[in-house]
């Protein structure tokens, strides 16, 4: 399972906005794994090549994209990329040029360029396995990939302000600061 924070995933969207209208935009999921659970810290935009219908990332800037995961003891959990149209499963080309071919990459396709900002599983969640890429199922997706809040506020909107209370301290600093020695 992967957990992505909304504030991270909103930040990857906001990423995918920024770019030109009408190309294929792509990211990387990265973070930490501990067993069967990974959790997303980072979003990393690769200097990736975006044409309308595909997107191509050289070694040298996978390469580039990829230097913070050794240095902050990451692993790159995801791909993220986007198709113009509704459709979002792999194509033979997404399944040969993905960021990798290791068993359990995941690989997460957004429709229409993700311009009405999607959550992962309103587009397709692939898994590669032994021999391909396979489209999970919406159920198996959302157990595979969730989004998680970034902040959770409790407080009530209500207080009591006390006259007393707000008044005597800054009855008090106002003494204080004509107290003060006057400089020269």
């Amino acid at each position: 399972m992967i957990l992505i924070s909304e504030s991270l995933w909103g930040r990857l969207l906001d990423g995918f906005a920024e770019t030109v209208p009408g190309v294929e935009r792509v990211a990387f999921l990265d973070g930490v794994r501990e067993g069967d659970i990974a959790v997303v810290t980072t979003v990393a935009f690769p200097d990736a090549i975006l044409l309308p219908g595909t997107y191509d990332v050289s070694a040298e800037a996978m390469s580039r994209a990829g230097q913070h995961l050794r240095e902050n003891e990451l692993s790159r959990l995801a791909q993220v990329h986007t198709h113009g149209r509704g459709g979002c499963h792999h194509s033979s080309r997404d399944d040969e040029m993905a960021y990798t071919q290791r068993e359990n990459a995941v690989s997460i396709v957004l429709p229409y360029h993700a311009a009405a900002r999607p959550t992962p599983t309103d587009g397709v969640i692939h898994v590669r396995t032994a021999d391909s890429w396979v489209a999970l199922e919406k159920s198996e997706a959302k157990r595979a990939v969730r989004l998680v809040p970034s902040y959770v506020d409790q407080r009530s909107q209500r207080c009591t302000i006390s006259p007393t209370v707000t008044q005597e301290p800054l009855t008090g600093f106002w003494r204080r600061l004509m107290r003060l020695p006057q400089r020269p």
